[in-house]
């Protein structure tokens, strides 16, 4: 993959609220996440034009395309210097029939489905989708044709001819079928892996658009669930390569703008995986930031879309969330929901310690109170957002958990308060020890 070559993060301070001209209403950010959810779970084998009823790969109105990418002094959808040297740019397709729950970076945005954009009457990126590669395949200027040629190999002939038949036919190809690959037995015995040819850099590409290469995809990245340490980017747990030939041939990835149907960062997530093109050692990102970011960069552009968190470890049917309180700029005409009117510390004598401890009082807006059954999610994300990074936070909570664990109890079992007081240093315990202690629990 070629990411971004890592650079240092562009520290700006941008306002709460971004208004560019002539900005896109926008879509309705619930309506969005609900969508790229059922395409995450859209299991379909044959995906069709609409207009034309011809035959496009998987990608074309089911899964979720995303392309990774670090935050820094450039726009997120723009091509790194080794992109424009290959001619093309990677992201990674997901979905529930693919194990894939690690991604390459912690932030980064997804391409809306030509199906969707259809029927949203969007423009529709109907071209320039070339080949994908069940595994992350080193793809650079060392791959021929958009990156899907075979690694190092400069005697590569460029395809006699279209090799399918809809609107995307000059630009798909793979170096599968030019091998006679075609199941999962095949590229077992062509690829075994390890360090003499390493899968990442063997691997031949499949065409873009065939349906049954898709199929054969999917199956050979389940075949393997473990691989050795020499060899350790083809787990059916790590990302797969989709391979995008890019728009113009600099640097300006404009055109990619209006196809983008969010930003999505992953949860719980801050490593960056070193890639091809890289001119310094990764470095460990805050995912929600940088998505945060990016929706900024792109509401400058005049398009506002949604931050999106992505946790594998949900249900595959809530992979996708929309959390009001990451979004930086006005959705569907809407502006940021606030939850948190104040949030102030303050250090008291406490009775059960008998210590100076701190204490966080926090007062919800009017909207804050209205929805806190069912928004307390929201609210927690925010109220960390303002004040998780704070020391009495960030270092007194000495049981993870414990904060969230509080104000769930009090929105719970004291809904009319109108301030909340919640104490780092307090211990997590069962939810019936929590309540009988009265949201204050101590360790006796």
């Amino acid at each position: 993959m070629h990411p971004l070559q890592t650079l240092p993060m562009l520290l700006a301070l941008w306002p709460c609220s971004l208004w560019a001209a002539d900005v896109q209403t926008g879509l309705d950010p619930v309506e969005t996440v609900g969508r790229i959810n059922a395409n995450y779970n859209a299991v379909v084998h044959e995906c069709r034009e609409a207009d034309t009823g011809a035959l496009r790969g998987h990608y074309y109105c089911s899964g979720v395309t995303l392309r990774m990418v670090n935050d820094g002094n450039f726009e997120p959808w723009d091509y790194s210097p080794y992109a424009v040297k290959t001619g093309a740019t990677s992201f990674s397709w997901i979905r529930r029939d693919l194990s894939i729950n690690t991604l390459i970076h912690p932030a980064g945005f997804i391409i809306r489905t030509p199906t969707d954009a259809v029927a949203l009457g969007l423009p529709v990126k109907d071209e320039g989708w070339t080949c994908i590669y069940p595994f992350d395949a080193g793809t650079g200027p060392q791959r021929g044709w958009y990156g899907c040629g075979h690694y190092n190999d400069t005697k590569m002939a460029i395809p006699p001819s279209p090799s399918t038949d809809n609107k995307n036919a000059k630009w798909a190809f793979g170096t599968c079928a030019q091998q006679q690959i075609e199941t999962v037995e095949q590229w077992k015995k062509a690829y075994p892996g390890g360090t003499r040819q390493p899968i990442q850099t063997s691997q031949c590409s499949w065409n873009a658009e065939s349906p049954a290469q898709w199929e054969t995809m999917i199956r050979v990245h389940e075949s393997r669930a473990t691989t050795p340490a020499t060899d350790s980017f083809s787990r059916k747990d790590l990302f797969d390569e989709f391979m995008l030939a890019n728009a113009t041939d600099t640097a300006d990835g404009d055109p990619t703008m209006k196809y983008i149907d969010a930003f999505v960062y992953q949860a719980n997530n801050t490593y960056n995986y070193p890639t091809f093109g890289d001119t310094a050692p990764p470095r460990k990102e805050d995912g929600r930031t940088s998505a945060r970011n990016f929706q900024r960069k792109l509401h400058a552009q005049g398009y506002a879309v949604p931050v999106l968190n992505l946790d594998f470890k949900r249900p595959p049917e809530q992979r996708f969330q929309y959390i009001p309180a990451d979004q930086v700029i006005a959705l569907n005409g809407i502006p940021p929901q606030v939850y948190i009117a104040s949030a102030t510390w303050a250090q008291r004598l406490d009775p059960g310690t008998g210590q100076m401890e701190w204490t966080l009082n926090v007062v919800p807006t009017a909207l804050g109170k209205s929805q806190q059954a069912s928004q307390r999610e929201a609210i927690y994300q925010e109220l960390l957002q303002l004040r998780g990074g704070d020391s009495q936070w960030r270092d007194g909570e000495k049981a993870q958990g414990s904060m969230k664990q509080q104000l769930n109890c009090i929105i719970t079992y004291y809904p009319q308060r109108a301030d909340w007081n919640l104490e780092p240093f307090r211990p997590v315990v069962s939810d019936a020890q929590t309540k009988a202690s009265g949201c204050n629990p101590t360790l006796k």
